[in-house]
């Protein structure tokens, strides 16, 4: 059984002594130490969320600007290449026109010297067509009878054409 003796009531007062300093030096200051940490921790994970929710929004952030230089990258490409063909078919066209005006050119060059071989071979018969005359009538050919023996042949060509 129990002995209620001066031992008891002795170690009753102890323990509650104890228990009465414990509890104002080391309850409270246990206590506000656990608040405290439990309010940062509530604080960090806080932050933590707010950090992950800036980090989501960063990402749906920097996936449509890399939709939109995707897309601004296509349409360069596109932009590109038609100014590409536009300037090929500019170049072909230039080329063309060129080798036609170089054609018309080389054309023109040639009736002129046909037109100047034409011409000699006239003034080469002309003169020819006055020896002959002058050799069938039995005189010497004159400088005056070839240039009108020249005018002859072209009053025979330009009735001719």
């Amino acid at each position: 059984m129990l002995n209620f003796g001066v031992s008891f009531f002795i170690t009753i007062i102890n323990f509650a002594v104890l228990f009465l300093v414990f509890r104002r030096f080391l309850w409270k200051p246990v206590t506000n130490f656990m608040e405290s940490r439990a309010s940062k921790v509530k604080g960090e994970l806080a932050d933590a969320a707010m950090t992950k929710s800036k980090a989501e929004e960063m990402a749906k952030r920097y996936d449509s600007l890399l939709a939109e230089a995707d897309s601004e990258a296509e349409r360069l490409v596109k932009e590109g290449e038609e100014r590409a063909k536009a300037e090929a078919k500019s170049i072909v066209e230039a080329a063309q026109a060129e080798a036609a005006a170089a054609r018309r050119r080389g054309e023109e060059a040639a009736a002129r010297e046909h037109e100047k071989a034409r011409q000699a071979l006239s003034a080469e018969i002309a003169a020819l067509a006055a020896d002959i005359a002058a050799r069938l009538v039995g005189r010497e050919a004159r400088a005056e009878d070839a240039r009108s023996a020249e005018a002859l042949v072209r009053e025979l060509e330009a009735g001719r054409a």
